[in-house]
């Protein structure tokens, strides 16, 4: 069971270039043990169980009311996912972020996930980067609703959106928020971030987004925060795709709100007359 404030049993492994063939041991946990292994905890569940994700709520409705209104916004397939695999209904998770009936409290459950398990120590600061476009909005929402439910946040969080790439006009700036925070440079002094995103799937958005960070604005991603996971689309994935496994990501906290096993018994399928 994943205590407040610890890190989640299944996120924090290290890996050497044993992906690469270069060192056929990698270390989780402080402990050598072999490749295979360590791809295992990259497949993980990252989902925060449903009982210790309530536990740390503002409001304990949020977790069935947002569950409930994400699983009937669904679309019936057969679709393609891009792992290959045939998706009997896609959930654009980026979708609710938009729906005014849920929104807020997408929102302040990220809030209280971040209050409760990324909560640096006294005196220290923490970043929430939202990536473009899913993460944008959070971070968006996020920056918004803080000053009037999670006023305590404001203390020491600060929220950023962070483009794919840098304008191609005016300013040119890659990152928006405050000015202390777009003036960053690879030489600023090192700051504690958390990843904010839609979904989860093979890891490939946040591994880019901690190189990118890091090297060109000297800004550590410790954590990342979910709508959802889609473990399952790591499931088969060859370990050359699988970004969870990558060794930019060791050490670093990953939680989502839901795993998609979560949704599947609500979607609204059609009953056969």
């Amino acid at each position: 069971r994943v205590q407040v404030g610890s890190p989640h049993p299944l996120v924090l492994f290290r890996l050497g270039h044993s992906i690469l063939g270069v060192d056929r041991r990698a270390r989780v946990f402080g402990m050598a043990v072999d490749d295979a292994q360590a791809i295992k905890a990259a497949r993980a569940q990252f989902a925060i169980p449903r009982e210790d994700l309530i536990k740390v709520l503002s409001r304990g409705e949020d977790y069935d009311d947002v569950l409930s209104v994400c699983a009937r916004n669904v679309k019936m397939g057969p679709f393609t996912a891009t792992s290959g695999l045939t998706l009997e209904y896609l959930l654009n998770a980026a979708t609710n972020m938009l729906d005014k009936t849920v929104a807020s409290a997408i929102t302040r459950m990220t809030l209280d996930v971040i209050r409760a398990y990324f909560r640096p120590a006294e005196g220290k600061r923490l970043l929430v980067v939202g990536m473009e476009m899913a993460g944008g909005v959070m971070v968006g929402q996020c920056a918004a609703l803080a000053p009037l439910t999670h006023k305590d946040m404001l203390e020491w969080c600060d929220f950023v959106y962070c483009r794919k790439e840098k304008k191609k006009s005016g300013t040119g700036q890659q990152l928006e928020g405050p000015q202390f925070i777009v003036e960053r440079c690879p030489n600023s002094p090192p700051l504690n971030a958390v990843f904010l995103d839609d979904a989860l799937s093979s890891g490939g958005s946040l591994r880019d987004g901690a190189v990118l960070l890091k090297g060109d604005y000297n800004i550590d991603l410790v954590g990342a925060i979910y709508l959802f996971d889609r473990s399952q689309d790591r499931a088969e994935l060859p370990p050359e795709k699988l970004g969870m496994a990558a060794p930019e990501l060791r050490g670093m906290k990953v939680l989502a709100h839901y795993d998609m096993g979560a949704v599947d018994p609500l979607v609204p399928r059609k009953r056969p007359r």
